[in-house]
């Protein structure tokens, strides 16, 4: 058998992308199995938060509603919407308007079938560097690999599941053309160039690094291996020159500071480190924590001999193809980003490893041409090469499931407010809900996955984190009217653009009421800003009538985040730092005469002996301070003796919490689990604790 015969070669290639295809999808088995977990009223749901950005702008499209600005998200700043949309949101809304699917599941399916489109140059690359061999097994490792699996199955409608498609892609075409010797090259490089185009309208959210990783390889190629005759490398190297020239006419000459600046900023951002007086968000994300090599490993090929078989083919690569290795420089610098910054760059880690893992079975096949006459032989020993390697990392795929990130019960507490809230409704929810909510209630929101800056994000945190429950009223309708541009600045310029200060001032001032804060304005030295200048100026900016319902949406998720959505919302501009609570919750809550069980997540039991005020969980004894019970009709409270207690607190319908005394004061657990709340500014609109809740929030305003 000799792969080299097309037909042979085109059944490997289609047996190759069956059975990712298969992999990518078998969890919708499990999904029909649980509906509770994946499905809602028979729709499947993302398994991303992001996905929804892109479903929200397809539905618009289909809708006729993709405006300019999308005022439904980052109120009141509204940012624009993408022009043209996004390409994946632009297939999204191809997609519905040819088969008439839903989009939901067009987002489930979609990524799964795009996804396999690595395969075609991931062979490529590999065909040049060791033939075909090499090609359709570094198409298999690079489509198995666990983590680009994971990132591009059933439900991940994000623009993971094509990213490293358009890096390899751009790193084939300039192989291409580093390569022709005739006038086909330009070909190559006009391949080059369309890629980049689609790689812009597919990437949309980080145009210039989008630039850096399709452009580079091309820039190598031609830096490393175009030589031309003199008069044609003139014309061409001119006209790219004269194509920059015109890009920066159009662009404005400052178009390469922006994009450094830029760039700048997504290190920032990819690194943790923390830029001005607001904690950098991408701590908290867990696609943005660093790897250890372990896990590493599991999430690449789930196999210590596979990975280090993919490592030394990569430097074997480059041991026997020199310079032309060079060629992979990008993709690997990309890759081994996930070693240092974050575990998100797994995904181009996997075709590199790939590429590594098909050199060694190609010289492999090939030294075994001596000893082994008989290509049979030689066929079966690589088989069961390739099947060993592979094996661990499928088997992966396979075991694993991957459900929605947004379970049925939440999804529905969304749709609730659809139904229960006005149209113009602004519900303030914590920012991982930010894509699902404008996609599931149309309604608009005040931060989301893309816009969640770190001083955005500390504000989206104070309502949930504070003990007073005015400041988190007062504070949530004047973040809705006023936001950051035109409303947290203009106060911070009052005070000389001392962060701290204002930051400390707006707290301060909201939590206080339009009466007590009148004379903390008059004493306060604020500096005349546009329109402002008398107290009662500043008055009525910092409470202006509500000019939007806003309703605030507590829900379980919350109690699965608290160790995050607390640190932000505590978060102190001066100090640098906000406060870790703890916070676990229980289920199978039981309350009996002086004695109740629930247990956790991980099935550990617990035990809370009321006698005596101590919770055993598993074998541990913790004391407490206080107990809490809500019934239907009553809030019972038991306190004990221990200064270093923690509060255990229960729901009547089964769901429990201990937690320490800080988050067992804030409003989120007043009103989540305590059900008490001051009617001046909260109202219930729908308690179904522990899944969700829906507040009306009322605020103070001030009236001359």
């Amino acid at each position: 058998m000799n792969l080299n015969n097309r037909w042979i070669e085109i059944l490997f290639i289609a047996l190759i992308l069956l059975s990712a295809f298969i992999v990518r999808m078998e969890d919708l088995r499990d999904w029909n199995t649980h509906p509770a977990r994946a499905l809602y009223k028979g729709q499947p749901l993302l398994t991303t938060f992001d996905g929804y950005y892109y479903l929200t702008l397809a539905r618009d499209l289909a809708e006729g509603a993709y405006r300019p600005i999308d005022e439904k998200r980052a109120v009141p700043d509204c940012p624009p919407r993408p022009q043209p949309p996004p390409l994946l949101s632009s297939i999204a809304y191809a997609l519905h308007q040819v088969t008439g699917a839903t989009f939901n599941w067009i987002g489930a399916v979609a990524p799964a079938v795009l996804g396999l489109a690595l395969f075609l140059p991931v062979y490529g690359i590999g065909r040049f560097y060791g033939g075909p061999l090499m090609g359709c097994v570094a198409g298999l490792f690079a489509l198995m690999s666990f983590y680009y699996v994971y990132r591009s199955s059933l439900g991940w409608f994000d623009t993971d599941c094509m990213n490293v498609t358009f890096a390899m892609e751009a790193v084939f075409f300039a192989i291409m053309f580093g390569e022709a010797r005739d006038r086909k090259r330009y070909l190559w490089f006009l391949g080059a160039i369309l890629n980049y185009i689609f790689f812009l309208w597919w990437w949309d959210q980080t145009p210039q690094v989008a630039t850096v990783i399709a452009l580079l390889p091309m820039a190598g190629a031609i830096a490393l291996f175009y030589r031309p005759e003199r008069r044609e490398g003139v014309i061409f190297l001119g006209a790219i020159a004269v194509a920059a020239l015109c890009l920066l006419l159009l662009k404005g000459m400052e178009l390469p500071i922006r994009s450094v600046q830029d760039i700048v900023t997504t290190y920032k951002y990819i690194s943790k480190e923390v830029s001005g007086a607001f904690p950098n968000i991408g701590v908290s994300i867990s696609e943005q924590a660093i790897p250890s090599m372990r896990e590493i490993i599991a999430k690449t090929t789930d196999s210590i001999f596979a990975f280090v078989t993919g490592v030394i083919g990569v430097l074997f690569l480059f041991y026997r193809t020199r310079k032309k290795a060079l060629y992979l420089a990008v993709p690997i610098l990309l890759s081994g980003l996930s070693f240092f910054f974050a575990k998100r760059f797994l995904i181009f880690l996997a075709p590199i490893l790939a590429l590594g893992i098909g050199c060694i079975v190609a010289e492999t096949f090939r030294f075994m041409k001596g000893p082994f006459k008989n290509d049979i032989l030689r066929w079966v020993v690589v088989a069961l090469l390739v099947i060993f390697l592979v094996y661990p990392s499928a088997e992966k795929d396979m075991a694993k499931t991957f459900w929605p990130k947004e379970p049925p019960f939440l999804v529905n507490g969304m749709v609730q407010a659809s139904m229960k809230t006005p149209a113009n409704s602004v519900i303030w929810a914590w920012w991982d809900h930010g894509y699902p909510m404008i996609y599931w209630s149309r309604r608009a929101t005040i931060n989301d996955g893309q816009v969640h800056g770190g001083e955005r994000t500390v504000f989206n945190g104070i309502p949930y984190t504070t003990k007073n429950e005015r400041l988190a009223a007062n504070l949530m309708n004047f973040f809705v009217c006023r936001g950051i541009s035109r409303g947290t600045h203009l106060v911070y310029r009052a005070f000389g653009n001392d962060t701290a200060k204002g930051f400390r001032f707006i707290k301060e001032v909201l939590g206080a009421g339009p009466v007590n804060a009148e004379r903390m304005i008059a004493s306060a030295g604020l500096k005349s800003q546009k329109g402002l200048v008398t107290v009662e100026d500043w008055l009525r900016f910092f409470f202006p009538k509500q000019r939007r319902p806003v309703y605030l949406f507590t829900d379980w998720r919350l109690t699965v985040t608290s160790y995050w959505w607390y640190w932000f919302g505590s978060w102190d501009p001066e100090l640098h730092k906000g406060v870790h609570p703890t916070y676990v919750p229980f289920y199978n809550t039981r309350v009996g005469q002086g004695v109740i069980t629930a247990v956790q997540s991980n099935g550990l039991p617990l035990k809370v002996d009321m006698t005596k005020g101590i919770a055993f969980i598993g074998r541990k004894a913790v004391p407490l301070k206080a107990v809490y019970i809500r019934y239907k009709d009553r809030l019972e409270k038991k306190t004990y003796p221990s200064a270093m207690g923690y509060h255990f607190e229960a729901f009547e319908g089964g769901y429990s919490a201990l937690m320490s005394d800080d988050i067992a004061e804030s409003v989120f657990n007043q009103l989540f689990l305590r059900h008490r709340f001051n009617s001046k500014y909260f109202a219930p609109v729908e308690l179904k604790t522990p899944l969700f809740q829906i507040w009306r929030v009322k605020a103070d305003s001030y009236e001359e």
